[in-house]
């Protein structure tokens, strides 16, 4: 108990004014015993006493201004709760960032009591593009010469990350020797970054002109606390717009789809990974004459009642591995009855569940089948009319009066060609023996395999002339081979008539001689415009023509110049022959078959 007064310094106190006290009543009641000594003692207990209480009363002063000072922090402390709840919820409730980022920096100015301020988020994806918003400063002036100071603190806290404070940016070494610190009176400077997880995001800045103390207590702290919300604030606004702008982007895609969808001329028809029945546009409308307000929302088995074997098809196509499968099918109209679809299948994501839909695009082929079967129609019709007309013209002049009716006109041109003719010999006098139709079917049965013969060696019929005909070889078109196949063609000719000569019940033995003659002649079509045909005149013509009148039964005589085409080819017999028209006599060459 006594160690525990000795401990306590007002028990001290007590007990030394107990001493004293009994001291002095001793000295009253015991005046003789009364010493220098005594009174000394006396002194000095009530001195003791009076140094304890003055000590006491020192660290209760100490004790009452460290007490206020704790409330002061603590209220201090209060009132940051306070504004950082504050400004948390306001920041938190804006979701664009323009206007979030003036919110953030009017709170920041506000909450610690600066004059100007102004928030710098640089563009994300590292282009030029600078998002800033400012509060008692003009934004546009962070990028003018007297802000250049305070552009360079940003710039330097975005680049670092650490934050930069001053009281006073006057005599700052860093700051204050630039003339737009003293011309501003800037005074207080706080500048800290916006941080975020991918980094520094952006920089906060706020200073003071007036005071060095117009900051509140100069808290670089509570801008700081300030900072790290805006961060948080400022992520979540990007990704506001970030999914807004998808959103926007999908919202448009699915415009535009729903509006080529609609515009496109082929009837499309989705369906779900349920094989419900999602869209069907105004073309799948027209095909069946249907609304879509009566499919929309059903079972795809109901279009079996317009496509039979639809789901037939449908399962088809899913049991492959192609990526579309397409097909024909019959189908029925609503109004007009049966039409014939093209039907395209196509695997789709289903946006609703995230499986697989199709999309089925429907073609109506029905007027275009019967636009074919049409010109199928009319194509046999036109070959049908060229076989016949083959039959009086010449092919080239068929195929040109198929193709254009008014490019036949008169006139010719020059070209060289190989002429041959053929007659039989002595058929003036068969004929007298003869019944007319049998003279007509003895001509035919020659006629028809001598034509052929024309023809399988590229030759141009021209003409029939009683029991003879007349062919051109390089007329319209010429060819280095022209005379080389009109002597094979009279050589087969020759082959021919024996053939027919020895068939069973010939009526009368067959003896033809034929002519051969090359030179310049004019090709084209003569007559008049009511009546028009397609010769050549020329001497050669001429000459092939009285070549084959000299010319012995089943003999070919060629004139000198068809005989250099094909020299080396056969073997022939060279004569000088007197033809008319000739002053004198020329080379004619017999060619043996």
């Amino acid at each position: 108990m006594d160690h525990e007064r000795r401990d306590n310094p007002w028990e001290r106190i007590s007990s030394r004014l107990d001493e004293a006290l009994d001291g002095a009543r001793h000295l009253v009641d015991e005046p003789s015993t009364i010493g220098s000594s005594s009174a000394a003692k006396l002194l000095d207990l009530v001195a003791d006493a009076r140094r304890e209480v003055r000590a006491r009363e020192l660290e209760g002063k100490v004790a009452a201004t460290r007490a206020h000072r704790l409330e002061l922090e603590l209220d201090q402390q209060r009132r940051r709760a306070d504004t950082l709840v504050r400004i948390g919820k306001a920041i938190n409730a804006v979701r664009e960032l323009p206007a979030l980022l003036q919110l953030i920096i009017d709170l920041a100015v506000d909450a610690v009591g600066a004059e100007r301020g102004i928030v710098v988020v640089p563009d994300p994806a590292g282009g030029r593009r600078e998002f800033s918003a400012a509060t008692n400063l003009d934004a546009a002036l962070i990028g003018r010469p007297e802000f250049s100071v305070s552009r360079s603190i940003v710039d330097r806290v975005l680049v670092t990350g650490e934050p930069i404070a001053t009281t006073d940016a006057q005599n700052d070494p860093e700051i204050g020797g630039t003339p737009s610190i003293r011309s501003l009176h800037i005074r207080s400077i706080v500048c800290v970054p916006i941080k975020s997880k991918d980094g520094v995001i952006g920089v906060l800045y706020v200073d003071a002109r007036i005071r060095t103390d117009a900051l509140e207590r100069h808290d670089p702290e509570l801008l700081a606390t300030i900072a790290d919300q805006a961060a948080v604030a400022i992520d979540n606004a990007r990704l506001y717009e970030d999914l807004s702008a998808s959103f926007g982007r999908l919202s448009a895609t699915k415009s535009q789809n729903d509006e080529i969808l609609e515009s496109i001329a082929s009837g499309v028809v989705v369906l779900d990974s349920q094989d419900v029945i999602g869209q069907f546009n105004r073309a799948a409308e027209m095909t069946f004459g249907l609304s879509a307000t009566t499919i929309v929302g059903r079972h795809a088995r109901l279009l079996n009642t317009w496509l039979p074997g639809f789901t037939s098809l449908l399962e088809q196509y899913r049991s492959g591995t192609d990526a579309h499968f397409q097909t024909e099918i019959d189908g029925n109209h609503f109004i007009r009855g049966p039409i014939v679809l093209q039907i395209t299948f196509f695997r789709i994501r289903d946006l609703g569940n995230g499986g697989t839909g199709t999309a089925v695009v429907l073609n109506d082929l029905t007027d275009s089948r019967a636009l074919e079967a049409e010109n199928q129609m009319q194509a046999e019709k036109s070959k049908r009319i060229a076989r016949s007309f083959s039959r009086y013209l010449a092919p080239h002049v068929v195929g040109d009066l198929m193709k254009d009716p008014d490019a036949v006109v008169l006139g010719g041109t020059r070209a060289t060609a190989t002429m041959l003719f053929a007659d039989i010999r002595g058929f003036t006098e068969l004929s007298e023996r003869l019944m007319p139709e049998e003279v007509v079917e003895l001509l035919n049965r020659y006629l028809g395999p001598v034509v052929n013969v024309i023809f399988s060696n590229n030759g141009l019929l021209d003409k029939f002339y009683g029991d003879g005909i007349m062919a051109v070889f390089g007329a319209p078109r010429q060819a280095e081979d022209d005379a080389r196949r009109a002597v094979t063609a009279a050589r087969e000719i020759l082959e021919q008539v024996h053939v027919l000569n020895s068939q069973p019940g010939a009526p009368w033995p067959l003896s033809v001689s034929v002519g051969l003659a090359t030179g310049e002649v004019v090709a084209g079509h003569i007559g008049s415009e009511r009546r028009l045909e397609y010769t050549v005149i020329g001497d050669a013509v001429n000459l092939a023509s009285r070549l084959q009148a000299i010319a012995a039964p089943n003999q070919i005589l060629a004139d000198e110049a068809t005989y250099r085409k094909v020299r080396g080819l056969l073997t022939s017999t060279r004569r000088m022959a007197r033809i008319k028209g000739k002053a004198a006599p020329i080379s004619v060459y017999e060619l043996h078959a």
